[in-house]
């Protein structure tokens, strides 16, 4: 026993006086935090800000919004008689007010302009029926285009023939003013081709009951791919299924995807769809998801929450009551839509005071299982590191739904205790692109030590960064606050250089 300690005491020396190195592991599973609300780019919610006109869901009290966990962005629905009034000219000032507001907060903004909306309601006075009884100008109608407001329905809005020659220049002619105002803007997230159907949803069940056809439908899609040529444009699923049959879907689909659209589903707790499509969680087409996410960002949107409640598909605080007939929660559906979709973005679709204040620990989980949730599960690396090439591995856990569609660099800071000898080494790649939902992966980095760096003891630490035109910005990572410096940085260990 006594000769073993003598040579454990040897092998210890030996390391010491040689400085060989020793690799040491990072865990950082006893350090996770599940229920920190993580704020980072291109995911999270977003609020309906103008819908069914533009009066609905105005944000009620500023405040509770400004502090409403992860939201990303706003969504604006309007009808494209607000925007050109007259032809060819453009009245901005609806887009232009909300983005002056909430662009400067850091809030990005997303887009759906519609040709089609519910109702008999006028516009103000001065633009005759433009509005929501007139979502197409008024004007384009009176230049020629065809359409109708069916007779026997409630609804009295204009329903345009969806690929009218006229209809189709003038919506050209407004698609292109409107891109060359919005197309590429840092603050635009997506826009969405509403430009046919009830609301933009792609289908006319409200109305004249009659689907687009196939050609229709392109020929509308060729408009936005044609003057849209920076910002992701979206569709949604109704617009590809809509009365079709199997072979019209497939041929929709594969046109949309391959020319690089992504979609949203507004059908998620929309009665008809608890009721037809609950092994689904309410999604009628989750195959469409299934492929598309790992390239795409796919949007959530809830049934206007009002109407869900309505209905009984929402009990209880959070949403976490059972529904009898279904045997699940309201929230367990919504999360398991947001699950099968692999939803990047998620909306509530009602008042963000009402949601917030009825859901305020949902409101919290779901911004973090949305889109990417970043874990650090272990990392590896020397003790000693040399001057020149070193190498650091890294073990990462995707916990959200969804991949990021952008590229985040990772950094490395060595500490010393004296300021003066710190230095942080470039950010590389991360590899983060690969990191699919619930997958661990191991990135391994290498990474050069100057020659001029003091020789000593160090601290090393790294950080999550996104590098855009704005700057550099952390991307926050599910660690305990206790663990993260002012500079955004993680300690792996001590080291010596």
């Amino acid at each position: 026993m006594k000769n073993l300690y003598l040579l454990f005491l040897f092998v210890w020396l030996y390391a010491c006086t040689t400085h060989k190195p020793i690799l040491k592991i990072t865990d950082f599973k006893p350090h996770w935090d599940t229920t920190r609300v993580l704020k980072n780019p291109y995911k999270g919610w977003y609020h309906h800000l103008l819908d069914n006109g533009v009066e609905t869901y105005k944000i009620q009290d500023e405040q509770t919004f400004l502090k409403f966990p992860g939201m990303d962005h706003l969504y604006l629905r309007l009808a494209w008689s607000y925007l050109e009034p007259e032809e060819g000219k453009y009245d901005w000032h609806k887009i232009d007010e909300v983005v002056g507001k909430y662009v400067p907060l850091g809030y990005k903004i997303a887009f759906r302009i519609t040709s089609k909306e519910t109702g008999n309601f006028p516009g103000s006075v001065g633009q005759e029926l433009n509005g929501v009884q007139y979502a197409t100008p008024v004007w384009v109608m009176k230049a020629g285009a065809k359409g109708t407001i069916p007779k026997g329905y409630a609804d009295k809005s204009w329903t345009p023939v969806w690929d009218d020659p006229v209809y189709l220049e003038k919506l050209n002619n407004f698609q292109k003013a409107f891109a060359e105002k919005y197309d590429g803007k840092p603050w635009v997230n997506y826009i969405d081709i509403g430009s046919i159907g009830e609301w933009g949803e792609g289908h006319t069940h409200f109305s004249t009951k009659v689907p687009p056809t196939v050609s229709e439908i392109k020929a509308n899609m060729d408009i936005f791919l044609k003057n849209f040529k920076k910002s992701q444009l979206v569709v949604t699923d109704d617009l590809l299924y809509y009365g079709k049959s199997d072979a019209d879907v497939k041929i929709l689909y594969d046109y949309a995807v391959s020319n690089g659209i992504s979609l949203r589903d507004d059908s998620p707790l929309v009665d008809w769809y608890m009721q037809q499509n609950l092994t689904t969680w309410s999604v009628s087409h989750p195959q469409f998801y299934d492929q598309l996410y790992l390239k795409k960002p796919i949007v959530f949107e809830l049934q206007h929450y009002g109407t869900v409640k309505k209905d009984g598909n929402w009990l209880g605080e959070n949403g976490a009551d059972t529904i009898a007939k279904y045997k699940y929660s309201g929230a367990d559906v919504m999360r398991k839509a947001i699950e099968t979709m692999h939803a990047t973005y998620i909306g509530y679709h009602g008042y963000a005071e009402e949601w917030l204040a009825d859901n305020p620990d949902l409101t919290n989980e779901l911004a973090n299982l949305c889109g990417y949730w970043y874990f650090p599960v272990s990392a590896g690396f020397s003790s000693i590191l040399n001057k020149g090439e070193n190498e650091i591995s890294i073990e990462w856990l995707n916990k959200g739904v969804a991949p990021s569609y952008n590229v985040f660099g990772l950094v490395l800071r060595l500490e010393s205790e004296n300021p003066e000898n710190s230095f942080e080494i470039p950010p590389v790649n991360s590899g983060n692109i690969d990191w699919l939902p619930g997958i661990s992966k191991s990135e391994k980095y290498k990474f050069e030590i100057p020659s001029e760096v003091k020789s000593g003891n160090y601290l090393l630490k790294f950080k999550l960064i996104e590098q855009s035109d704005a700057g550099i910005s952390p991307i926050q990572i599910g660690v305990k606050e206790s663990l993260i410096d002012q500079s955004d940085f993680i300690e792996l260990g001590k080291v010596k250089i």
